[in-house]
């Protein structure tokens, strides 16, 4: 699907499904062939578009919105940074990622002008890019803006605000990018809420709630969502080979895995239900893990690194972790600064250097797939 067919009525006023497919992952281009004529068919289907999910913590599954859900998401998002059609954002991001296809109906509502980075990602070619096109708004994940940072590469004097989404923004990496002043705003979504529910405002970390959105947690900290945007069902294909459809929501809420506070206006996230586990017993929330070593690495002057911290089976303890680091060198006086003052519960066992951590189709890490590779390595 081309940029230009996202930016005119005709594709948003369509009562057609379209189904959204990274064309690199074959698994799901052909799940896709097979949905696309199902979908079709299903009345509440129409006027809908299906993403992939990621699947950074598991096998990735489809998401149908309404286009007018995600309009409504734009809408929202356009209203809290106040655009106009002085206004010119950068597609930085896939459109078969909710988030890229975030940036191009926000560029619709607002008529404001929409330009495409094409070919491979490159932090250099990028901030070209950016300068020569002046370019006012745009996002990234963080590994972009990790790259943009390695390569000392200053904010552009037109670009006014940079949403961060698709992972948290270490605070080493943070504290860089203000340096080079990049007009940083984090947000937090998923693709099942059409792309943004909370984002911060400027000069501050702190998530505010988009006036779309009514944000609760169940008695377990999980953080349950309830507004137009929402999704309107998960579809995929059984082991059959049939399509199916179900909705998850109750009274129209969904609950989602992470783990959070909600207080007036604003958020806090403090993890995933899927990245806690239990060790001899006891909760361990493998975030808090990787926050803490964020910090050591910041206190023994490693700058930014990508790591990962995977939790495997173990038969005494329940599970053992294991530092993954994006790194050739092992870093053996990080691991021992960590387990000299951390929690006992917190400790890792050991350290697996990888030349590029695996990432999903949007740069997240898969722990999927790295909890794949460390197994094949007799981990």
């Amino acid at each position: 699907m081309e940029t230009l067919d996202l930016t005119n009525s005709e594709f948003w006023e369509s009562p057609s499904v379209e189904v959204l497919v990274n064309p690199r992952d074959r698994d799901a281009a052909e799940e896709a062939s097979l949905l696309q004529h199902w979908v079709q068919h299903q009345p509440v289907l129409r006027a809908h578009i299906l993403f992939r999910t990621s699947g950074s913590t598991g096998r990735g599954k489809w998401v149908a919105l309404a286009k007018n859900g995600i309009l409504a998401s734009a809408r929202a998002v356009n209203d809290l940074l106040v655009v106009s059609t002085a206004d010119r954002w950068l597609q930085t991001l896939p459109l078969f990622h909710v988030g890229g296809l975030g940036i191009a109906a926000r560029a619709y509502l607002s008529d404001s002008q929409l330009i495409s980075y094409e070919g491979k990602w490159d932090a250099a070619t990028c901030h070209r890019v950016l300068c020569s096109g002046k370019i006012t708004l745009t996002s990234f994940v963080p590994t972009q803006l990790a790259d943009m940072v390695k390569q000392a590469l200053p904010a552009p004097p037109s670009l006014r605000v940079v949403m961060i989404g698709g992972g948290k923004l270490d605070d080493e990496l943070y504290r860089q990018a203000i340096e080079l002043k990049w007009p940083i705003r984090e947000t937090y979504g998923m693709t099942e809420t059409s792309s943004q529910i909370a984002t911060s405002q400027a000069d501050t970390r702190d998530l505010e709630m988009l006036s779309c959105w009514q944000v609760q947690t169940d008695d377990q900290g999980r953080i349950q969502i309830s507004g137009q945007p929402l999704l309107t069902a998960y579809v995929g294909i059984n082991q059959g080979g049939q399509c199916f459809m179900e909705d998850p929501k109750k009274n129209d809420w969904w609950t989602s895995n992470d783990l959070g506070e909600v207080s007036v206006d604003h958020l806090v996230i403090k993890g995933r239900v899927d990245r806690c586990i239990k060790i001899l017993g006891e909760l361990v929330n493998l975030t808090d893990v990787e926050n803490t070593l964020a910090e050591i690495f910041h206190q023994i002057n490693k700058g930014h690194v990508n790591f990962a911290v995977v939790a495997l089976e173990d038969k005494r303890a329940g599970y053992r972790l294991i530092l993954c680091l994006e790194s050739e060198v092992c870093f053996s006086d990080l691991l021992d600064l960590h387990n000299s003052c951390c929690h006992p519960l917190h400790r890792i066992e050991k350290v697996v250097s990888f030349t590029v951590l695996p990432l999903t189709g949007i740069g997240k890490i898969s722990y999927a797939l790295l909890k794949e590779k460390l197994v094949s390595r007799g981990c």
